[in-house]
Formats: C-alpha cells, sequence, structure tokens
C-alpha cells in the first residue's frame, strides 16, 4: 500500500473597527482548490479583558462558514458522481443479464 501525504493550509484575516471584528478564513487544498467562510462578532472593547473575545468569536464563526461551504462542496460532488454512475448502469434486468452466445 502506497502511502501518500497532502499540505492543505488555512489562514485567518481580520478586520477590526472600534465596535466590531470581521474574520475571513480561506482553506487552500494540495489541489489547488480554495473555501472560503466569514464571521463577525461586535467588540467588547469597554470591558477590561475581554477585547480578544471577538476574535476568536468572529474566527469560529468564520470557520462555520467555511465548513458549511466546504460540505456542500462535498454534497454536489457525491450527487454528481452518483448521478453518472446511475446513468451508466444498466436499468432493466435484461439489460444487466450478460450476453451468450448460443451455439446450434
Amino acid at each position: 500500500m502506497t502511502e501518500t501525504s497532502q499540505r492543505w493550509t488555512l489562514a485567518i484575516a481580520f478586520d477590526e473597527t472600534a465596535r466590531r471584528t470581521r474574520a475571513r478564513a480561506v482553506l487552500r487544498t494540495g489541489a489547488g482548490d480554495e473555501f472560503a467562510g466569514t464571521g463577525l462578532a461586535h467588540r467588547a472593547a469597554e470591558v477590561p479583558g475581554l477585547a480578544h473575545v471577538a476574535g476568536y468569536l468572529a474566527a469560529g464563526r468564520a470557520l462555520c462558514d467555511l465548513t458549511r461551504g466546504l460540505l456542500e462542496t462535498v454534497a454536489d460532488d457525491v450527487d454528481a458522481a452518483a448521478d453518472r454512475l446511475s446513468s451508466a448502469a444498466p436499468t432493466s434486468p435484461a439489460e444487466r443479464r450478460p450476453r451468450v452466445a448460443i451455439r446450434e
């Protein structure tokens, strides 16, 4: 059995204002495909010790959004493959039976 490995990269970028934090998560596959998600959170800068929480929340929401898009793509790809297989498969029992030549 041959083992292969791939490297996917995930980057999260943040934009912050005084009132909100926006995160954008981008996943790049080894094959060059890209999936992205966005998350927003309100900032509580006035609460001591909680300014960083908005970044965590925005990042978590961006990752959830990215995951949703990735799973939708997987479902679409599986459906398309199933459609191709079902359209190529024989539909009646006679078509599924092997053809046998009868010799006289």
